[in-house]
């Protein structure tokens, strides 16, 4: 409608190249309008009145459907019958002055009615008016000033302006991430030798919905770098394990492109931010790519190809087209070889213009054959890294999905399930918890979420009755823990211990806290009344005193009971009962799950005594703890508790 009426109005005017005109006004709506919304709003959603728009980033599986929307398609329409009228103006114009044939009375007839509908074409410029004048108001543009407005919440550190949901984030969690903040800073500034030109603003978002009304982005978190003020937005609930990734998406820019501020190889932007991730204790980049330079050789396949893969990975089309695990992985491989290698002097001066044979005086190819050598022969690699990798690098990219944006009404239901439960409505949450299994009876997240509202309901017969008919549930995970709940609650624990069993005997290596959690779970099976305690969710302080009642009796209730207490941010009351160590945490345990055990305690109660602010003992612990990973083969974990303990003594010395 909007390309007939501008022909239209086009069409009627003295204009010579009319069609020329017509080609560069499309294109430059098309180009212009982007620009405009991406280039200078802190938003990753963009209506167009030629193309439509985009609704959000490719990654986002649910797309926000936002009232902008709406009202930017009125915009257009509004639009179209203005330049229809524009054109129907200059027609009856030439008819007036007998160009057309007409004769001069017809003036009076059109000036007539032109009088009459003057004021709609009045009231169409008014509401366009209106609309780009309130374009943050009415939804088609997000400021950064309207961010930081709905959100609520600032808090300033030496680099960086924090902006947050007060009803979410207060108090001692607020100081802990302000405090993160500076240390991830200090941390990236002291390993590329280079300071962020101006403050930081890190937006933390509380949930999905309100990240998804206000940028367009549900789930995706980034850092927009072509943006004048260097920022993060980050969901609050991914923030330890997104933000460090976003913060060196933020230190790139220094080294970037001049106004893009990034790289012209997209996958240098993406790997390096994965190789200066901090450890998390799973098997690293290194290994994953080892696991399938491993895998190829074995399957007689050349492991040269590998080099061709990541060549294929530095332009914007190889690296989105290709899996995300596996483009980010290997690029960040790549990336953390070179830093290793060669220093981070050359990294940045590579960085923009990906002219590698410049800097390092050897093509991109030779790199790419060294880092394949180097990771097939790695001293050691951890044993589940296989397990990870190919789960990793099993999961589909978007453009092999056959509709990778629709999200099924069973899945809606879910969604909409879990924003009750957010909004602590859990009779709602079960509805819609139900309806999405009637659409789909056997749903695992809907039956998983199901059976532990149920349990906390105390129905655990119910919970029995629908899990139990579940094909294979001893070997779903997330259903088969509930289930044994629910048995251990009937005082059936021999089942209950089946159950849990089925679930230890499935987890990697490196789950070492779930591990232990489900092994203390495993020996409260003969304490139905202390399982129901865990099971009844609501207030982490009311189960804490409730547990701590038996901690004498039952060793495994004290360590659940300090976990709740730390869950309810009473870190010094978690801390004062991790550090006495029980004779035995699960008397029933093997000797292997109480070396385990012990080792996740202290864990614990290193992370308790820093989050109390007991830098100096937190720091004593963990290093305690350190050499018992290693003696057990854990180096990944070992490395992840070194990082901790440097940042624990971080801390302690800028406080």
């Amino acid at each position: 409608m909007l390309a007939v009426a501008l022909a239209y109005g086009l069409y009627q005017t003295r204009i010579r190249r009319k069609r020329t005109l017509f080609v560069c006004i499309g294109l430059a709506i098309v180009v212009l309008t982007p620009l405009y919304d991406l280039g200078l709003h802190p938003q990753f959603y963009t209506y167009n009145h030629v193309f439509g728009g985009v609704l959000g980033p490719i990654y986002d599986e649910e797309l926000a459907l936002r009232p902008g929307l709406v009202v930017f398609r009125g915009m257009t329409l509004l639009w179209a019958a203005l330049l229809f009228w524009i054109g129907r103006c200059l027609r009856e114009g030439r008819r007036g002055k007998g160009e057309e044939g007409g004769v001069h009375e017809s003036q009076s007839i059109t000036h007539s009615s032109s009088s009459r509908l003057a004021l709609l074409p009045l009231l169409a410029v008014l509401l366009l008016g209106g609309g780009y004048l309130f374009a943050d108001r009415v939804g088609i543009n997000t400021s950064a000033a309207a961010i930081q407005r709905t959100l609520g919440g600032h808090h300033r550190t030496a680099h960086f302006d924090i902006y947050y949901d007060p009803a979410e984030m207060e108090g001692p969690d607020l100081a802990w991430i302000a405090a993160d903040h500076e240390y991830r800073y200090a941390q990236l500034a002291e390993q590329l030798d280079v300071m962020v030109a101006g403050r930081i603003a890190s937006y933390l978002y509380p949930d999905p919905d309100t990240k998804a009304r206000l940028t367009g982005a549900r789930y995706t978190n980034v850092a927009p770098v072509w943006l004048r003020r260097p920022q993060t937005h980050v969901l609050l609930e991914f923030y330890t394990e997104v933000f460090p990734h976003e913060l060196a998406h933020v230190f790139s820019r220094e080294f970037g492109l001049p106004v893009l501020n990034a790289s012209v190889a997209v996958g240098l932007v993406e790997g390096f931010a994965v190789a200066v991730e901090p450890p998390d204790g799973l098997p690293v980049p290194h290994e994953q790519v080892s696991v399938v330079a491993t895998e190829r050789r074995l399957a007689d396949e050349n492991t040269a190809s590998l080099a061709d893969d990541l060549a294929s990975r530095f332009s914007p089309l190889g690296f989105w087209t290709g899996r995300g695990a596996v483009s980010y992985t290997t690029m960040g491989s790549f990336v953390r070889y070179l830093l290793d290698v060669y220093g981070a002097d050359r990294f940045k001066q590579v960085y923009a213009t990906a002219n590698f044979e410049a800097v390092y005086d050897k093509p991109v190819e030779v790199l790419a054959s060294e880092w394949v050598s180097f990771v097939e022969s790695l001293p050691q690699v951890d044993r589940s890294a296989g397990t990870l990798t190919r789960r990793r690098f099993g999961r589909l990219s978007i453009f092999e999905k056959p509709c990778p944006h629709h999200v099924p009404r069973y899945r809606r239901m879910y969604q909409q399930g879990g924003r009750a439960l957010a909004a602590k409505d859990t009779v709602r949450a079960l509805s819609f918890f139900e309806q999405s299994l009637r659409r789909q009876p056997r749903y695992e997240p809907a039956l998983a979420t199901w059976a532990r509202l149920t349990l906390a309901a105390g129905d655990a017969d119910a919970v029995v009755a629908r899990l139990d008919t579940v094909e294979h549930v001893a070997q779903i995970p997330s259903l088969a823990v509930p289930l044994g709940d629910a048995y251990g609650v009937l005082r059936q624990p021999e089942k209950a211990k089946a159950l849990y069993d089925s679930v230890l005997v499935r987890l990697p290596t490196y789950a070492s806290e779930t591990t232990a959690l489900l092994v203390m779970r495993k020996s409260l099976a003969t304490h139905p009344d202390l399982l129901r305690t865990l099971t009844t969710g609501g207030d982490a302080a009311v189960q804490a005193r409730l547990l701590e009642a038996r901690a004498d009796m039952v060793p495994a209730a004290r360590v659940m009971a300090a976990l709740r207490w730390a869950e309810a941010d009473a870190f010094e009351r978690a801390a004062s009962l991790l550090q006495i160590r029980p004779l035995a945490i699960v008397h029933a345990a093997s000797a292997v799950e109480q070396d385990m055990l012990h080792r996740q305690r202290l864990v614990w109660l290193a992370q308790a005594e820093a989050r109390a602010g007991q830098y100096a003992e937190a720091v004593v612990t963990i290093q305690q703890v350190i050499p018992q990973f290693q003696h057990v083969g854990d180096f990944n974990a070992a490395t992840q508790w070194q990082a901790f303990a440097h940042k624990v003594a971080w801390l302690d010395a800028w406080e």
